[in-house]
C-alpha cells in the first residue's frame, strides 16, 4: 500500500508541492519559482530538481500535478498551457520519465480540476457526492465531481465554467468570444473595469490616485481595500463580479443539480463583496428546489488545494495500477 505521494501545482509564477500522506496530511512541503516565462524546457528542469528535493531520503515513486491549461491526463501530455512559453502538445509525462525514471507513475492534470479534488477531499466538500469548484484568479477555472468522481470529458476539457457565455454582447475574452464568466469575475476582468472606468475623467473614486505606480497584479487588493472604505465605484465593480458569478452558478445549478459551489482562488479574498449579490442573483435565475439544496461555499484549502487535489488523484492511480 502506497503511504507517501506528492503533489504539486505548477504555476505561472511559483510551483507549490509536499509530500503527502494516505490520509491527507502534508508532511513537507516546498515552493520555488517556476520561472514560467523562461519557457517549458526551464519549467522542467525545476519541476525535476524540486522533486528530487522534496522526495530527499523517501522512497516515493507516485507524483501528481496540477498545471492550468488543456491536459490529455490519459497520455500524460500538455496540450496547451497558456501562461507557459514554447508548449504545444509537449509530452510531459514521457519527459519527466526519462529523468527520474520509468518506474515512478506520474499523474498529470489541469490545476482547477485539480483545485476540485483537494476541496472534495479535504476541504468543503469532504462530504457531499458532488460539486463544481470556481477558481476565481487570473482567470476563472472549474473542476467537476460527479457522482464521487472527477468529471473531465471526452477530451478532458470539461469544467471550462469561466468560458460559459454571460452576456452574449459582453466584453471580448481572451479566448476570443465575447462576454464569458472569465470576462466579468476574475483579475483580468477587474483590471478592465477599472480601465474603462478610469476613461471618465468625471468619475469620482479614490482609485484614480491609489492605482498610479502600481503593478497592475496588485489591482483587484487594491479595488477591494478602496471598496472597504466605502468607494462606490469599487463596491460596483464587486457588484458586477457577484452578478456574473451568481448567473453563471445559476446556470449550472440547473444543469447538473449539483450539492455544492466551492469558490476559491485570489479573487475569492473579497467574498464579503460580492457574495450577497451572487446568491441574489443565482436565486433569482436558478430553479427553487435544487438552487434550496445547492451550498455555495468559500474553499476551506486555498493555496493547499491543487497540492492535495493531486496528490490525491496520485493515490488514485497507484491503486489503480495494482494487480
Amino acid at each position: 500500500m502506497v503511504d507517501k505521494v506528492i503533489g504539486i501545482d505548477i504555476g505561472g509564477t511559483n510551483l507549490r508541492g509536499a509530500l503527502v500522506s494516505r490520509e491527507g496530511g502534508i508532511l513537507k512541503r516546498m515552493e520555488i519559482s517556476s520561472q514560467a516565462d523562461q519557457g517549458i524546457d526551464k519549467v522542467i528542469e525545476n519541476l525535476a530538481g524540486f522533486i528530487k528535493d522534496i522526495s530527499e531520503g523517501e522512497n516515493v515513486c507516485n507524483i501528481g500535478m496540477g498545471i492550468p491549461g488543456i491536459i490529455n491526463s490519459k497520455d500524460g501530455v500538455i496540450t496547451q498551457a497558456p501562461n507557459i512559453l514554447n508548449v504545444d502538445d509537449y509530452p510531459l509525462r514521457a519527459v519527466l520519465n526519462e529523468k527520474l525514471g520509468s518506474d515512478i507513475n506520474i499523474v498529470i492534470e489541469n490545476d482547477a480540476n485539480s483545485a476540485a479534488v483537494g476541496e472534495w477531499w479535504m476541504g468543503a466538500s469532504k462530504d457531499v457526492n458532488s460539486m463544481i469548484m470556481i477558481t476565481m484568479g487570473t482567470g476563472v477555472g472549474g473542476g467537476l465531481i460527479l457522482d464521487g468522481k472527477l468529471w473531465t470529458g471526452a477530451d478532458g476539457m470539461a469544467g471550462e465554467i469561466g468560458h460559459i457565455t454571460i452576456y452574449p454582447d459582453g466584453a471580448k475574452c481572451k479566448c476570443g468570444n465575447y462576454g464569458c464568466l472569465e470576462s466579468y469575475a476574475s483579475a483580468t476582468a477587474i483590471r478592465r473595469m477599472v480601465r474603462e472606468g478610469l476613461e471618465d475623467k468625471s468619475l469620482n473614486t479614490i482609485l484614480r490616485e491609489s492605482t498610479k505606480n502600481i503593478e497592475v497584479e496588485d489591482i483587484p487588493q487594491i479595488v477591494m481595500e478602496a471598496a472597504g472604505a466605502g468607494d462606490g465605484f469599487s463596491l460596483g465593480i464587486w457588484e458586477e463580479v457577484g452578478k456574473a458569478l451568481g448567473i453563471g452558478i445559476a446556470s449550472l445549478i440547473n444543469l447538473l443539480n449539483i450539492e455544492m459551489v466551492v469558490i476559491g482562488g485570489g479573487v475569492s479574498n473579497a467574498w464579503d463583496l460580492f457574495i450577497d449579490k451572487t446568491y441574489e442573483e443565482a436565486r433569482r435565475r436558478a430553479f427553487r428546489a435544487p438552487m434550496k439544496r445547492t451550498k455555495i461555499q468559500r474553499g476551506l484549502l486555498r493555496d493547499d488545494a491543487g497540492i492535495l487535489g493531486s496528490a490525491h488523484l496520485a493515490l488514485k492511480s497507484s491503486n489503480e495500477k495494482k494487480p
